[in-house]
């Protein structure tokens, strides 16, 4: 047997990992970050969702809005505008019997119980009952249409919420989003659910009439100030004090009187009176009520309009704004820098540069064999 010589230091190369050992165990570097500026913007923008109806009071306020609005749509018909001017002109035509029975003279004189002070009283107050409770309806219906358009918007209580919870979902997409791109990855996921979000913003005012409807709130706000406070509100219901206490003398006592006195006396206006003081006093009493118990709901109303008055106009005004301007930067936000990235990506050498590098940084400088070296000389 021919024994095999050895070279020198051959058993200690043998031992060494062969080449492609180190090639096949190459790690790839990790990919450099994608474009995370959007998710900082979407997270700004959703944060300022959050805030902003916290802020302006716009939960509980936006709630007694909506009650305010519910408690007057009985009132704030045509229907009910024309019962209303005809109850005052039923209390027209009974005062114009009085006065024309004392012109006649035929006016009961109240020896036992000294005259009808409530009817001379109704006589004598009646004119500014009537101015007062006339420019009251005129209010009314003079924003009939303003009403109409404000109770045809989303319920107002869901609207800070229709606010605040898309930015609670383009804060999770801003924050989550910016880990993700900061990995590397595009973030398809949270950048469509930013986008879905920002479609829902968007889509609210568009939808839900906010736009045609915002310029209404003003000039109701302004129509219902000097009716909705809790002076008026108690002179009116001084007023029927007033008038139920001349109703009841009328029908206890002076019609008995005038009759009794003269048969053939006109009493026409006192008695269609009579006929339609239930209905009447119900209607009004109705109306006053619904006023009554809304002057919070109003005063919360002009208290979330003027919330945004530093900035120079209306919280109602700008509602549609609020929430169209938040949504189409979001929407942009979340289309940014994915066009960039892509090209980048299906660029012809752009593949072919990074594995050349790769290889290059990789592969490590060839070092003569010692054996072939001596086995050349």
């Amino acid at each position: 047997m021919t024994a095999v010589a050895s070279t020198p230091g051959s058993a200690g190369i043998s031992g060494l990992p062969a080449y492609s050992e180190f090639v096949s165990n190459l790690e790839a570097p990790p990919p450099p970050p994608a474009t995370r500026w959007p998710f900082a913007v979407l997270t700004v923008i959703g944060a300022l969702l959050v805030i902003a109806p916290l802020v302006t009071g716009m939960f509980p306020r936006a709630v007694k809005g909506e009650a305010m609005i519910g408690s007057f749509a009985p009132y704030v018909t045509q229907s009910s505008i024309e019962n209303y001017r005809g109850d005052l002109g039923v209390l027209d035509e009974a005062r114009s019997n009085v006065l024309a029975l004392r012109a006649a003279g035929v006016e009961p004189v109240g020896q036992v119980s000294g005259g009808y002070a409530r009817v001379d009283q109704f006589v004598r107050d009646y004119p500014e009952i009537r101015s007062d409770m006339s420019a009251m309806i005129d209010a009314i219906d003079g924003n009939r249409g303003n009403y109409e358009k404000l109770a045809s918007v989303p319920p107002f209580g869901s609207l800070p919420w229709l606010i605040a919870l898309p930015g609670l979902i383009l804060i999770a997409a801003g924050v989550f989003g910016f880990r993700r791109a900061q990995a590397g990855n595009r973030a398809i996921v949270w950048r469509s659910v930013a986008a879905i979000a920002a479609l829902g913003l968007i889509a609210v005012p568009l939808a839900g009439g906010l736009f045609p409807a915002a310029p209404a709130a003003q000039p109701l706000i302004d129509g219902f100030r000097p009716i909705l406070t809790q002076d008026e509100v108690r002179r009116v219901q001084g007023y029927f004090v007033t008038l139920v206490a001349a109703d009841g003398e009328l029908n206890s006592r002076y019609t008995g009187a005038v009759r009794t006195a003269h048969p053939d006396a006109d009493l026409a206006g006192i008695t269609t009176l009579e006929s339609r003081w239930q209905p009447m006093t119900s209607r009004f009493a109705a109306l006053i009520g619904a006023m009554n118990d809304n002057i919070g709901n109003f005063d919360a109303v002009v208290a979330l309009d003027d919330s945004t008055k530093p900035l120079g106009f209306g919280a109602f005004r700008g509602l549609g704004w609020f929430y169209l301007l938040p949504g189409v930067i979001a929407l942009a936000a979340a289309g940014a820098g994915l066009r960039s990235r892509a090209a980048r990506s299906a660029s012809p050498d752009g593949g072919r540069r990074s594995a050349a590098s790769a290889g290059n940084s990789a592969a490590p400088a060839r070092n003569p064999d010692p054996t072939t070296s001596i086995g050349g000389l």
